[in-house]
């Protein structure tokens, strides 16, 4: 499902305003597939569909993307999961979740008449609550929670909550210890076998779904995988400039699997068209955030057109996997890996934030192989020298991804040199000209001042010049950063 909206509160007005919060989300999902009202809380689901009254099931559950239960080795969404969630609740009570996998957000009603919200283990589900003395909101973006006058907050991932009032964690990622006992050869095998699992249980049932698909490693990966899977050839997606390296190397994989593929090359003017869509729905301003999202957005109107309604990337390899550049600079495994920890720490507010709102934009969802819970709980166990190999000499970033996946992709494709997304794409820059023409010294230095979060350079003060036309500075908290600017 698209989107997830609840109040809880005896107000007579909490009808009209979950339709309120609602509207203003309609992008992810124009009906409102299931609401649920009672003297005490509502709370609905937004879908691209809408709902059929003989497959109305009353469960009172709204359910926001999928979950995978284990014991069945089955996906459920919609309805269905929305029962089997209900079925888990009954047997297990809070225990309910070492039992489901996934990528969800939830609410229910339990015999006892409380409301019980939750959120996924990594957070790749968005929400957001504001709480006020005698109700509660909840959303899946903030926008939609502005307009309450309260403090907004990011429902910590992979919690729950009984009313709204207190967060129980019913998942934590384990801190990074090296098993030394790992024998590579049946580590590697491993790391294929969740993979193949993990983008299987991600397009069960789904017959429109289409791959980003960048050329690099994580993408590539993720499109071979569901070309094996998917009993029908798959769609893939490229965007970038003209002279971009992501569109001739997406092509060459594109060729190599026989995906059905699309490219679509913008240039600057589009890109200043698209900026301020791209913030809103964004809401942030950072920098890093804001370049790597303008491909994203694009990319995703392309699928969108194309009839796509679930994409899958490769977001969060590069933190599993040690993939950023800056990690070979730094001078110890132990630096390495406080860094690796922080990245997975704050992925909902940071990457999975981008990937999810650009593909909300456009009504789309998007799912995410390698954050499979069971896939980090691996990679945090293995060595460092087989994500960064050669970490202390000559480092190569993904060492054992790429080497578990060779065979799959090429000798060309699995060591390429990693680049971002947006530097694939081709964009990186082209906005930073853009902002230091437009900006002077003398008023970055006064306005950078203004802002009560750090503003880095002129390019980010460009971008928070039109995030500050959506949005109020009382969210600025809640605005995930990236480490680096450059």
């Amino acid at each position: 499902m698209s989107g997830l909206v609840a109040v809880l509160g005896s107000s007579k007005d909490n009808e009209v305003v979950l339709k309120s919060m609602a509207d203003r989300l309609r992008f992810r999902g124009p009906y409102l597939r299931k609401e649920i009202v009672s003297p005490r809380y509502c709370m609905g689901c937004l879908d691209n569909k809408p709902s059929l009254k003989d497959e109305s099931p009353r469960a009172p559950v709204v359910l926001d993307g999928y979950i995978y239960v284990v014991q069945d080795d089955n996906t459920y969404s919609g309805y269905e999961g929305e029962e089997r969630i209900m079925k888990l609740w009954k047997e297990y009570g809070s225990d309910l979740f070492q039992y489901m996998e996934g990528e969800f957000t939830f609410a229910l009603e339990t015999p006892q008449g409380n409301i019980l919200i939750a959120r996924d283990p990594l957070g790749v589900k968005p929400l957001y609550y504001a709480a006020g003395v005698s109700e509660v909101y909840f959303a899946s973006e903030i926008k939609a929670l502005v307009e309450t006058g309260l403090p907004i907050y990011e429902v910590p991932p992979g919690s729950y909550s009984i009313n709204g009032r207190e967060w129980i964690s019913f998942y934590e990622v384990s801190v990074i210890d090296e098993d030394k006992d790992f024998i590579l050869e049946n580590t590697e095998k491993k790391l294929q076998d969740i993979m193949f699992q993990s983008i299987r249980e991600k397009i069960h049932t789904e017959s429109r779904f289409g791959v980003y698909l960048s050329g690099g490693l994580d993408s590539s990966v993720i499109a071979s995988i569901a070309t094996e899977v998917s009993p029908t050839p798959i769609t893939t997606f490229t965007v970038g400039i003209k002279g971009s390296q992501d569109v001739d190397f997406a092509r060459q994989v594109a060729e190599k699997i026989g995906s059905k593929h699309h490219e679509y090359i913008y240039d600057l003017e589009e890109i200043l068209e698209v900026l301020p869509d791209v913030i809103y729905h964004l809401e942030s301003f950072d920098c890093a955030y804001v370049r790597s999202s303008i491909p994203n957005f694009i990319g995703a109107r392309l699928a969108k057109e194309e009839g796509r309604e679930v994409l899958l990337t490769g977001e969060g390899a590069d933190e599993i996997f040690a993939g950023y550049s800056y990690l070979k600079q730094l001078d110890t495994s132990r630096d390495i890996n406080r860094e690796i920890s922080g990245f997975i720490k704050n992925l909902s507010s940071t990457g999975l934030q981008r990937v999810d709102r650009m593909n909300s934009a456009h009504g789309l969802k998007c799912r995410v192989p390698f954050l499979k819970t069971s896939l980090v709980e691996l990679t945090l166990k293995m060595p460092l020298k087989w994500k960064l190999k050669g970490y202390e000499k000559d480092p190569l970033d993904k060492w054992i991804l790429r080497r578990a996946f060779e065979s799959y992709l090429g000798e060309k494709v699995a060591w390429r040199e990693k680049q971002q997304f947006d530097q694939g794409s081709g964009s990186s820059n082209l906005l930073a000209e853009v902002a230091e023409r437009e900006i002077t010294d003398e008023e970055f230095a006064r306005e950078a001042k203004e802002v009560s979060i750090p503003v880095r350079n002129k390019e980010e003060l460009y971008y928070y010049r039109i995030f500050r036309n959506f949005y109020p500075e009382e969210i600025l908290p809640l605005v995930g950063r990236w480490a680096r600017t450059s």
